[in-house]
């Protein structure tokens, strides 16, 4: 038997703040449908949680859309 010091049901912190992130910018472009800030704030993502991380927030925007995500 493997042991694991993982909890494999808790997200590790960069999903949790992406989610986040996702969060804030789906209300944002919601309400002001303003691409320009939604593009900088994407790219504002990929600097800090590393690549791939704009298109996983995107990702999380789309379940948002759709009603899959909160």
């Amino acid at each position: 038997m493997t042991y694991s010091r993982r909890n494999l049901e808790n997200p590790s912190d960069r999903v949790v703040l992406e989610m986040a992130e996702a969060r804030e910018l789906f209300r944002n472009w919601e309400t002001s449908k303003n691409r320009d800030l939604i593009r900088a704030r994407l790219e504002r993502a990929e600097r800090i949680y590393g690549r791939g991380a704009r298109d996983r927030i995107r990702d999380y925007m789309g379940r948002m859309r759709d009603g899959q995500l909160l």
